[in-house]
């Protein structure tokens, strides 16, 4: 078990809610980590275009790139993205093929400048269809603790209960 050798386990990966924060909880892990949910934060320094294409977006908006380099990244799913997974298709395992679609000077003018959601690749997961509007960190992390609260004081509580009188 990780946690005899003190390295914390950390949940990852489509992580936005007080539910899956009790699930990782009763799991063993320390807590979750949410990428994509900071994103959509007031204080995330996320041009707002960016922000409204994570809350109006939902758990199809993403896409899977660069699996033929073995470096699997899900992106958000726009024509740029696109256009990488049709050339790694066609030249699996090339990088040289896709770079001019994914290096760091596209995504620097496109997204965090100009706020351009289609002409870039950039980086958020499943989770994006668990976002409904953009709060602030306080009111994000407030609503996942009481709901992960709820969760484990009304359902998993409850489930003790239920254990001990059956037997």
């Amino acid at each position: 078990m990780l946690r005899e050798h003190n390295i914390p386990f950390i949940a990852s990966g489509g992580c936005a809610t007080g539910t899956q924060l009790a699930a990782a909880l009763s799991l063993g892990a320390e807590g979750m980590n949410m990428g994509t949910a900071f994103m959509a934060t007031q204080e995330a320094p996320v041009h707002a275009n960016i922000k409204k294409a994570l809350v109006d977006g939902d758990e199809r908006s993403t896409t899977h790139i660069f699996r033929t380099v073995n470096n699997t990244e899900r992106v958000y799913k726009n024509p740029q993205a696109m256009k990488v997974r049709e050339i790694e298709a066609e030249h699996p395992g090339d990088f040289s093929k896709i770079y001019h679609l994914v290096k760091g000077e596209l995504y620097r003018k496109s997204f965090q400048e100009t706020g351009d959601t289609e002409n870039s690749v950039w980086s958020c997961g499943q989770s994006i269809g668990l976002i409904d509007n953009v709060k602030s960190c306080k009111e994000l992390i407030t609503g996942i603790v009481n709901e992960a609260e709820n969760t484990i004081r009304g359902r998993l509580s409850s489930m003790l209960v239920q254990h001990r009188s059956r037997y």
